[in-house]
């Protein structure tokens, strides 16, 4: 492969990318002013991975719930899947949550997103429980949840 890509904090003039990478990655993305408060709110771990020329191929948004580090939203392009780059962002969220004191990671994910919950499972999290109808169209959530220490 030989890409390489720069990881920082998501700014405002990342919104417009932000949203294009949701419409290709989601049935139900979230809309620009979710982008805007996520990327002006305090306390949140949030990073995107960046192509040398700068644009966007990966994204992370996280946010504190107490010792939890809550992982709202990761994707990597479509066309830049099965390359590491979701594996690259979640094990900075642990690292980050490590070094804050946190005590765990939890997500969402969909049933059927089978690579995504192999992706975590291989990460070494655990399926937990479910929330229903978590989703816009009606679907459960499986809730996965990674316990770490300090």
């Amino acid at each position: 492969m030989g890409l390489r890509w720069a990881v920082r904090e998501p700014q405002l003039g990342d919104v417009r990318s932000l949203v294009e990478a949701e419409l290709a990655c989601f049935e139900d993305p979230w809309p620009p002013p979710f982008f805007i408060s996520e990327i002006l709110a305090e306390g949140r771990f949030n990073r995107v991975l960046v192509e040398p020329a700068g644009a966007l191929v990966a994204y992370l948004f996280c946010a504190w719930q107490f010792l939890d580090l809550h992982v709202l939203k990761v994707a990597a392009l479509p066309v830049r899947r099965r390359q590491g780059l979701g594996r690259t962002l979640m094990e900075l969220a642990e690292r980050h949550a490590r070094e804050s004191g946190g005590e765990s990671l939890t997500l969402e994910v969909r049933p059927g997103n089978l690579a995504a919950i192999a992706l975590y499972e291989g990460l070494g999290y655990d399926r937990v429980g479910r929330r229903p109808r978590y989703y816009a169209n009606g679907d459960d959530a499986v809730i996965m949840t990674k316990r770490i220490s300090g």
